[in-house]
């Protein structure tokens, strides 16, 4: 597949970042939401999973009293209006991805879709960066984003 230079996967931790103005890295990550939304510089896409995680990720930002209850909703429908596109990705591209690399299959899943697309990955999880970022440059840490 033909690189789109402006094509980039985002994972639930930047997109989480859009709306939970408490996070670290809020900024950069705000600034490639711009560059998508504002600019159009940038195409996100994600695969389906994405979805599921930022639904969890808003649920346990309510039970951590980092948002309120009655916010939850409006938080949700705010994400989803950004309009990340949400893609396919095949079980056994994940499964491939999972092996070769030891990740948990849900990171392996943003990683194949990066792959399959010949894109940058742009991540907020720590954990997952560090785990890979010396064996794969295609996935790259948002507190390193510039617009």
């Amino acid at each position: 597949m033909a690189e789109d230079p402006g094509l980039v996967v985002v994972d639930a931790s930047v997109v989480l970042k859009w709306q939970l103005d408490d996070e670290d890295l809020v900024s950069e990550a705000t600034a490639l939401r711009d560059d998508f939304y504002v600019r159009g510089v940038v195409r996100p896409i994600a695969p389906h999973l994405m979805i599921f995680e930022v639904t969890n990720g808003i649920a346990t930002a309510v039970r951590r009293r980092r948002i309120a209850p009655e916010l939850a909703l409006q938080a949700m429908e705010n994400l989803l209006a950004w309009g990340v596109e949400i893609k396919e990705v095949g079980a056994l591209k994940v499964l491939d991805a999972s092996l070769r690399y030891g990740l948990a299959a849900y990171d392996a899943a943003y990683l194949a879709l990066a792959e399959a697309e010949g894109c940058e990955l742009w991540t907020g999880d720590r954990p997952f960066y560090q785990a890979v970022r010396n064996k794969l440059p295609r996935v790259r840490w948002i507190g390193d984003y510039r617009s």
